[in-house]
């Protein structure tokens, strides 16, 4: 029985992305499932998983945002709950085993856990800053999210209307540092709306 999905959309940055995975396979167990979501990158992506946890999907043409790529890892997900990862950030070693640790003493729709960046440390108590509406802090019951999608025609701000649509129910948080947040890509989706948008940030 798989209980946990991770849904990794990823756009050509393999040495990122490898990173991620040097860190991510070796705490693989039977009840998790990497899907990894390839938004038709230049050059198609291969992934080296002898065990065959790791399922890469490739987009038939590039959707321009993070929306689609994760909408398809939700349709193809098996876990009782999810997770999501960006390809060019890090989670710490004991990341899988203490969402798994969790999940099988608290009974909760949807869970924070603590972040850091070069530049933030948030450790979440009760919640996240009002700024902090990413997806990738969070982890969700498959079944809260039921049918909801993110939105393919927002290419920024998509995890903030996708989490006023499902976080609700029963919550829980990890004070432990999980996810290390990489604000520093060139060319991410963060970097263009900052640029473009000089309110982004607010």
């Amino acid at each position: 029985m798989i209980k946990l999905s991770i849904i990794i959309p990823y756009y050509d940055r393999f040495e990122q992305l490898n990173k991620l995975l040097d860190v991510l396979l070796p705490q693989l167990t039977d009840e998790v499932e990497v899907i990894i979501v390839d938004d038709c990158s230049p050059t198609p992506l291969m992934v080296c998983d002898k065990d065959n946890r790791v399922k890469v999907i490739t987009l038939e043409e590039n959707s321009g945002g993070a929306s689609v790529p994760r909408n398809v890892g939700l349709d193809n997900a098996q876990g009782e709950f999810i997770a999501f990862i960006d390809s060019d950030d890090l989670v710490k070693p004991y990341y899988v085993q203490t969402i798994l640790n969790k999940i099988n003493t608290t009974r909760f729709d949807y869970c924070f856990m603590s972040w850091q960046s070069t530049t933030n440390k948030v450790v979440i108590m009760n919640k996240p800053p009002a700024w902090n509406c990413c997806v990738w802090n969070c982890i969700y019951r498959r079944e809260t999210i039921g049918a909801e999608r993110f939105d393919p025609k927002l290419k920024m701000a998509e995890d903030y209307d996708f989490n006023v649509r499902v976080r609700k129910g029963r919550k829980a948080n990890i004070t432990d540092i999980l996810y290390l947040y990489n604000e520093t890509t060139p060319g991410s989706l963060t970097k263009q709306g900052e640029t473009y948008n000089p309110k982004y940030k607010e």
